[in-house]
């Protein structure tokens, strides 16, 4: 599952739980220091933003196996085009996992705002998914949906997981201040969803 139900000690490292790592990334968006994660993002997922702001958590509820729950911001880009972003520390050993509630999450939620449309339950097909990229400090993936004449999710979705810690520790005299937002556990990376397809970005 992908929660810890409690926080806990874990040979000297304090483990917390995905609700306090909820929190803080809240906390990180609705502070100035989002400008610093701003940077991160334009860096070294080439994502230029202009603006973001946090918008709400955003839990999955149809599958019982699995606690899941994103922060869920609205970002403009220097385009000026809005686009909405999830986030959530997740452990980097469950990645697979993790693409497969992030994309039941960000569907439940489509389905959600378009169900007085009767053509919506004959969406899916099937989802096509990209290789998995990897690069410095993070890697992505893409979802769409296969044939999509729905209307829903048109874009289809980017999944970045990102080293976050890493690239602080390795820009320290930067990005320092960030570390109090994200936890001590070296195997945790943070996934940035974005509702949006890009081309020749990485």
């Amino acid at each position: 599952m992908i929660k810890y139900m409690q926080s806990r000690n874990k040979g000297g490292i304090h483990i917390e739980n995905y609700e306090i790592k909820l929190e803080k990334i809240k906390h990180l968006i609705e502070s100035e220091d989002r400008t610093q994660l701003k940077e991160i993002f334009k860096k070294v997922l080439n994502l230029k933003i202009k603006e973001i702001a946090y918008d709400k958590k955003l839990k999955l509820d149809n599958i019982s196996e699995y606690e899941f729950e994103l922060v869920k911001v609205k970002a403009t880009l220097y385009t000026n085009e809005t686009v909405e972003m999830y986030l959530k520390m997740v452990k980097n050993t469950k990645i697979k996992e993790s693409i497969f509630c992030y994309w039941c999450t960000i569907y439940e939620e489509e389905l959600e705002k378009n169900k007085e449309n009767d053509d919506i339950g004959m969406v899916i097909n099937k989802v096509l998914i990209s290789e998995l990229n990897k690069k410095k400090y993070y890697q992505n993936i893409f979802l769409e949906i296969e044939n999509n004449k729905s209307g829903i999710l048109e874009t289809g979705t980017e999944v970045n997981f990102l080293e976050i810690q890493k690239y602080i520790k390795d820009n320290l005299n930067y990005y320092g201040n960030l570390n109090k937002y994200f936890s001590e556990d070296e195997d945790d990376v943070l996934l940035v969803g974005i509702k949006m397809k890009r081309k020749n970005v990485h």
